[in-house]
């Protein structure tokens, strides 16, 4: 018990040096995104995080970075499932249709919904790092930021979250919605909607001692109402 404490008090620190000592409104660990399938970012295009001399290897970590790096192919892993522009309204339509229907498979697909050039497609790539080092993953929320922070995962404290990047970071007024899609205790799905129309789901859960997802974004849609709409894809008339 002391143990986790003394770790959630790192994540925290480690949170308030990336933000330069903001107000931490909110503390999020986040595990993989959540996909339809194994649609994931290739391996080569994924960012390489926490190359600090302060990080410690994990054994035989590196090595094994070394090899995949050297025999990975752009397809080991599937494709981004970015959405075309061409037929992006008419996708997010049929997703937002589906997304509240449990027996209906739009369902699982409504996971991520976002062309390559979108707020959410730049989060999904910083979701999936690479390392020396295994990765803890942190959603963080001050004032008027929202950022993706990766910290060493490691066992010996005095290693854990030693150090921090910001994988990722937008305006919080991007952020336009979230939404609960399961009540499970622990790592529950979560889809973060935002402004220009692209959302995706991560596994969250708040740090030890940090507000609750409630808490940090009022209004949370629960999973029986659907996606709601945006104006920057008009849903076309036979999808009315």
């Amino acid at each position: 018990m002391a143990q986790d404490v003394k770790r959630a008090e790192k994540l925290l620190q480690a949170a308030q040096e990336a933000t330069e000592g903001k107000e931490i409104q909110g503390l999020f660990r986040i595990d993989r995104p959540v996909m339809a399938g194994f649609m994931k970012t290739p391996w080569r295009k994924r960012p390489w995080v926490l190359s600090s001399p302060k990080v410690r290897s994990t054994p035989l970590r590196k090595a094994l970075m070394l090899i995949l790096g050297i025999i990975a192919l752009d397809s080991l892993g599937g494709k981004p499932p970015f959405n075309s522009d061409d037929s992006a309204a008419k996708e997010r339509a049929s997703l937002e249709r589906g997304s509240h229907n449990p027996k209906n498979a739009a369902n699982q697909s409504a996971y991520y919904f976002g062309p390559a050039h979108s707020v959410a497609a730049e989060l999904l790539i910083a979701t999936q790092p690479r390392s020396k080092t295994r990765v803890l993953s942190l959603l963080c929320v001050t004032r008027d930021e929202l950022l993706l922070l990766h910290v060493p995962d490691t066992r010996r404290l005095q290693y854990f979250a030693n150090t921090v990047d910001v994988g990722w970071y937008v305006d919080r007024r991007q952020l336009e919605w979230t939404r609960a899609i399961d009540s499970r205790p622990v790592m529950p799905r979560t889809q973060y909607g935002f402004t220009d129309g692209s959302w995706m789901t991560l596994f969250t859960e708040p740090v030890a001692g940090m507000p609750v997802l409630s808490r940090v974004f009022p209004g949370v849609i629960p999973p029986d109402q659907p996606i709601p709409s945006n104006p920057n894809y008009p849903a076309p008339e036979s999808e009315k």
